[in-house]
């Protein structure tokens, strides 16, 4: 890995469940690190999908940050002002450094 190309700051952060006042589950994200990245690839798929009767377009993007540990399940990344959910996570050497597979949807108006 070249730190070099560690270039972008990105912010992971991880499900928390609470309890609100009446005593009902209730979803947060709180930042877990703030970390540099590289971008490695970034496509927009042309491809529109159907969540929650919504139509949407797919981003996929490739992260590369130093070794941390992490799961694909309960948590995301925060890069300029959108979130991406880890889809896959990639070790690479040995804890060197982590490839995340990450996307996010956007609204198609």
């Amino acid at each position: 890995m070249n730190p070099g190309k560690l270039d972008r700051r990105v912010v992971i952060q991880v499900r928390v469940f609470s309890k609100d006042a009446t005593g009902s589950r209730v979803e947060t994200w709180s930042d877990h690190a703030t970390v540099w990245a590289e971008l490695v690839t970034a496509k927009a798929k042309p491809n529109e999908v159907e969540i929650a009767d919504a139509d949407r377009a797919t981003e996929v993007q490739q992260f590369r940050i130093r070794y941390r540990t992490i799961t694909s399940t309960g948590y995301r990344l925060l890069y300029q002002s959108k979130f991406f959910n880890i889809t896959g996570i990639t070790e690479e050497g040995r804890q060197a450094s982590l490839l995340l597979d990450t996307v996010t949807y956007q609204s198609i108006s």
